[in-house]
């Protein structure tokens, strides 16, 4: 590629060739370092995502570090205060050799994201914190807006620091530089609609929070005797269902693209799966939701937990489940894990049907519809 040193760069930055890529493969190459610390500091930002701080009304205090799965279900799977988590940083990464481990945090620590000021972190969420779960609308609600918004706080410090992560190639040949400029855009161009599809979500939940009207609050609950070793909080856009059906196609920009919540959570009588969405994704989110009801008992948590190894990263473990865990079965849920993260290939619709892996048995309790 010869470019004039005038000439506008060919990755799109908008910058003079001579200013922005010109003998970019000569610089100093980004340490694994550098991009965890990158991370680090994108999640230290962060400001109050409760609607009392965005409609028309000034919350005034900085977000402080929020649990987004609570500290005391955390308490109920920790080992001397300890859960464990997936490690992924770049360092681990690299010292790896590209695996994903396992690695122990603090529950102070753990599940903590600057999504909340004091005042609305402890004022909005006393319904779920100081009472049992019942599994009320109110409650799973809040659960769904809790998820919603660590979703929303992540996709957003990943599309703002895309400029950042695109300065990454430094020290690269052009094919590696061109690789990973094409890569940042389409990452871009994803986050960006998801994004605006994520904001319509969240107003409409902000609304529901405002209006203390949780009627258009639909759920699944599957309930446990016994605290699940996993938990979880996230969103998705559901693309396929628990049979292999197509939900939705991510890839046709011009459709909304619908949202369900879940929760992993222990409760005071042993703990609970919880899908939670809008009416207005009704027609996709039952989908999802009626396909795993289909399942009998014994088959329904190796299905959510092939669900939340797929799609979720906000998730931390009983160590001591894991500790004594048989060898073939932690080498089946780091494998799915690591085809997910790894994005090699394209996730396949089948992705959650059965795979035969039964590294957990949690006996069932109930089942209830909202």
């Amino acid at each position: 590629m010869k470019l004039g040193r005038n000439a506008p760069c060919w990755c799109g930055s908008g910058e003079k060739y001579k200013r922005c890529h010109l003998n970019r493969q000569d610089e100093q190459p980004v340490g694994p370092w550098e991009v965890d610390a990158h991370i680090r500091a994108r999640n230290k930002g962060g400001k109050c995502l409760h609607v009392g701080a965005t409609a028309g009304t000034v919350c005034g205090k900085r977000a402080i570090g929020s649990h987004t799965v609570a500290k005391k279900m955390l308490r109920m799977i920790a080992s001397s205060g300890h859960v464990y988590q997936h490690s992924a940083t770049m360092q681990d990464l690299v010292r790896t050799d590209g695996q994903f481990g396992v690695k122990s945090i603090g529950i102070n620590d753990a599940s903590v994201l600057r999504v909340f000021c004091q005042a609305h972190d402890s004022e909005t969420f006393v319904p779920l914190e100081q009472s049992p779960f019942a599994g009320t609308r109110e409650q799973c609600f809040l659960l769904a807006y809790r998820a919603l918004c660590y979703e929303f706080f992540q996709k957003s410090s990943v599309l703002n620091s895309i400029p950042t992560m695109k300065g990454f190639d430094r020290g690269k040949l052009l094919p590696q530089q061109a690789l990973i400029q094409t890569t940042m855009d389409a990452l871009a161009k994803g986050y960006r609609l998801s994004m605006r599809d994520m904001s319509n979500h969240k107003e409409q939940y902000d609304s529901m929070l405002v209006a203390h009207d949780y009627s258009a609050i639909h759920a699944f609950i599957v309930s446990f005797e016994e605290a699940p070793d996993i938990l979880c909080s996230g969103a998705i856009h559901p693309v396929c269902d628990f049979s292999g059906q197509e939900l939705q196609n991510l890839a046709d920009f011009s459709a909304k693209m619908e949202l369900i919540t879940f929760s992993l959570i222990s409760t005071d009588s042993g703990g609970a799966f919880v899908f939670a969405w809008h009416d207005s994704g009704d027609s996709v989110c039952r989908a999802l939701a009626t396909s795993l009801d289909r399942l009998a008992d014994d088959e329904l948590s190796p299905a959510i937990v092939r669900f939340v190894l797929e799609f979720c990263e906000n998730l931390y473990m009983n160590p001591v489940w894991w500790d004594k865990s048989d060898q073939t079965i932690k080498d089946a849920l780091q494998n799915r894990l690591q085809a997910r993260l790894s994005m090699k290939e394209a996730r396949s619709a089948s992705c959650l049907v059965d795979d035969g892996v039964r590294a957990i048995s949690w006996k069932v309790n109930g089942r209830a519809w909202l």
